[in-house]
């Protein structure tokens, strides 16, 4: 009797741990060049959502002057530009992040692909061009644009 609960309780915690581990979600740092701000924040959360949730999304700084303007647009286009957007756990998910680049500097994004958690494929979409973020690390905006990044499942791999 002891015995058999023991295994009952001892599974059931791996179980659990498993389920905490995979619900965590994550954070990436993007890191920016000749922008009005130095980093900007993406990522998953339990209980996050893609519209703009207080305590866990900041919205962006003003622009500065003479410097590039760099935000991730948000759902309600009477929102500011967001600093950090955090989304929910739910897959697929997407960030649009607008950039404008002061004259002729163009704004330089970088960011560390080991922030990515396995299973997970991350892009980049800037004009018709799609970017494998483990693979790229650097992207270079010369124009005013809105970038898409993507995030979903890895497909499975073919037998």
């Amino acid at each position: 009797m002891i015995r058999s609960s023991f295994h009952f309780f001892f599974w059931a915690g791996i179980i659990g741990l498993v389920a905490a581990v995979s619900g965590q979600g994550f954070e990436l740092k993007l890191q920016l060049q000749k922008a009005h701000i130095g980093e900007i924040f993406l990522g998953c959360q339990d209980g996050a959502t893609s519209a703009y949730d207080r305590r866990i999304d900041i919205f962006a700084p003003p622009p500065g002057m003479q410097t590039g303007y760099v935000g991730f647009t948000s759902s309600d286009p009477k929102l500011p530009l967001l600093y950090k957007d955090i989304r929910g756990l739910d897959l697929p998910q997407e960030w649009k992040l607008h950039c404008q680049p002061e004259g002729n500097l163009a704004i330089v994004l970088s960011w560390s692909a080991d922030s990515v958690p396995d299973g997970l494929a991350l892009t980049i979409k800037q004009d018709d061009r799609v970017f494998d973020m483990r693979t790229i690390k650097r992207l270079e905006v010369k124009k005013t644009t809105t970038l898409l990044i993507e995030l979903k499942k890895n497909a499975p791999a073919a037998p």
